[in-house]
């Protein structure tokens, strides 16, 4: 017997059989049982969701002599049989892509006016890809279409259903077929592969069938693929390596190398992924969606309601989603989707990509306003180090000079250890500065040493209970405080929020949906040992953080 495609060899045959169709078949199925089946109707939605299937599968129902109580179709008697193998006579499917003028039309007028082959049978006339139709040959259907002979039923089926006439439309019965989810496409192969005596390992059907974009005949095409290349066996790695896919992994580094600006980290993924074989057309747009879904978790809760996607991926996205800032998810996505703009335009491959790359891991080298925001919070970064610095050097002059005026005697040091010999005009001056320095709006680090100092809570020297609104007044400062140990630790540590202070312990609270950032925080040692002695600083009191769910 001559091989067929599994698509093929697997088409649905009964009402029953069509997958992720339900609201249509069912439908279908009891307007066939009743005997109140329209005289046409339209079958609109993406490729590979079984339009033409149903289409036939109905013809079949309402030529079958022995058709079930139910509505659906033997299978067995000649007019299924003809039907199934594309021989009917009362069965006509055409293609509007290649049938689409006025002359092809009158001629379907001509076929509408034939009786059916036997007696009391119905003429089913199946058009596929009906948008294709010309402005001109859909007037011409339009009265026949209105009011076609007892015996004829049209079925249209298109992807584009807005492209049709309206006159088309109004006289259309309307079905909607919707893209099937990916468990469901995920358990129809594992049928097939289960028929076919395939090996599968674990996860890769859920690879084919998110791929597969909804569609059942683009998934069992895959499948087909996939099998031939491990011979019977479909694995994560054979299916990864059939359809030219990156791994899970790929996505994840790129977001630490944006998180860490590691431009040489993100320039070798993209070696190694055209080095194996990946097709970086198809990898820019996974990564596109990656990241959208990274931003759905940073803005929404419940995403697992939303999208269509296993759990593992949704915990991939809010892990990226707790490193990167929202605004550099929304530049990665822009940038990405400008970079396959160029991609579909013929651009080359590899460059496009490994320029997009360095966009997204330096900032610096990009003038697009999202580059130029990154860039200024890089330098307002650095700026609190150098304020501090100035003004302790300030201090330093001014309390030497103080010495001088008050009488005391001042220390003598030689002029070439201090690696200057500065005049009295120099160091008036120098006093000027740092007066205009302390009358100036007192900075994080002034503010801190106002508030206590660190050698008095090593001696433990007794100071007030610190309260909630004490917490309140300094929360400002500690969050800029943070902003030290790096752009990374201060986003997971904005997520919490001052709770309250219970005895000697700072309570901060995560939302309960940030599971995985509460993880961050309470494992990080070197972020809490900076809280608590910044808060302890900033408080006057020895305290202790703690971090819970709120």
């Amino acid at each position: 017997m001559e091989y067929q495609a599994l698509y093929r060899k697997y088409r649905p045959q009964l009402f029953g059989e069509v997958v992720g169709q339900g609201h249509v078949t069912e439908t279908l199925r009891r307007e066939v049982a009743e005997g109140k089946v329209a005289h046409a109707y339209l079958f609109a939605g993406p490729r590979g969701t079984g339009k033409t299937t149903s289409a036939r599968i109905l013809a079949k129902a309402l030529n079958c002599v022995d058709r079930s109580d139910a509505g659906e179709p033997c299978n067995v008697c000649d007019s299924c049989v003809a039907v199934t193998a594309g021989t009917s006579m009362d069965v006509v499917e055409l293609d509007a892509a290649s049938h689409n003028k006025v002359e092809d039309v009158r001629d379907i007028r001509v076929s509408v006016s034939t009786v059916a082959s036997v007696g009391g049978a119905k003429r089913v006339f199946i058009l596929d890809e009906a948008h294709m139709l010309t402005k001109a040959a859909g007037n011409a259907l339009l009265k026949t279409l209105e009011e076609p002979p007892e015996h004829v039923h049209f079925v249209l089926a298109t992807t584009e259903p807005y492209k049709l006439l309206d006159t088309i439309r109004s006289r259309s019965q309307r079905f909607d077929f919707q893209p099937l989810s990916i468990e469901v496409l995920a358990t129809h192969l594992e049928t097939i592969c289960d028929l076919e005596g395939f090996e599968v390992e674990a996860g890769s059907l859920l690879v084919v069938a998110r791929h597969a974009m909804g569609s059942a005949r683009d998934a069992l095409s895959l499948l087909e693929q996939v099998a031939a290349l491990g011979s019977g066996s479909v694995d994560d790695a054979g299916v990864r390596r059939a359809l030219g896919l990156a791994g899970r992994d790929a996505y994840l580094r790129i977001a630490n190398a944006i998180a860490a600006n590691d431009a040489p980290d993100g320039l070798r993924l993209v070696a190694e992924l055209a080095g194996s074989g990946v097709d970086l057309r198809q990898f820019v747009g996974d990564a596109i969606s990656f990241f959208r879904g990274v931003f759905l978790t940073q803005y929404g809760q419940d995403i697992e309601l939303v999208v269509d996607e296993p759990p593992d991926v949704v915990k991939d996205w809010r892990t990226v989603g707790g490193v990167l800032e929202p605004a550099q998810v929304l530049r990665a996505i822009d940038l990405l989707s400008e970079a396959l703009l160029k991609l579909r335009e013929g651009r080359e491959e590899r460059l496009m990509l490994e320029l997009s790359m360095l966009k997204l891991t330096r900032p610096e080298v990009s003038d697009d306003p999202a580059a130029l925001s990154a860039r200024i919070a890089k330098l307002e970064q650095a700026t609190p180090h150098a304020g501090a610095q100035k003004v302790q050097e300030a201090e330093a002059v001014a309390d030497r000079d103080q010495g001088d005026s008050s009488g005391t005697t001042p220390v003598v040091t030689d002029p070439k250890a201090e690696g200057t010999d500065a005049p009295a005009s120099v160091r008036e001056a120098d006093v000027e500065e740092a007066g205009a320095l302390r009358t100036e709006e007192p900075t994080d680090a002034m503010e801190l040493e106002a508030d206590v100092s660190a050698a008095d809570l090593e001696d433990g020297s007794p100071s007030a209970v610190p309260t909630s609104a004490d917490l309140d007044r300094i929360w400002p400062q500690l969050v800029a405080a943070v902003r030290e140990l790096g752009a990374r630790r201060e986003a997971v540590f904005r997520e919490s929020s001052p709770d309250g202070v219970e005895g000697s312990t700072v309570v901060l609270t995560v939302p309960a949906h940030l599971e995985f950032h509460l993880e961050q925080l309470t494992s990080d040692k070197e972020l809490r040992t900076f809280v608590t002695d910044r808060a302890s600083a900033l408080l006057g009191s020895l305290v202790e953080v703690e971090f819970r769910i709120a």
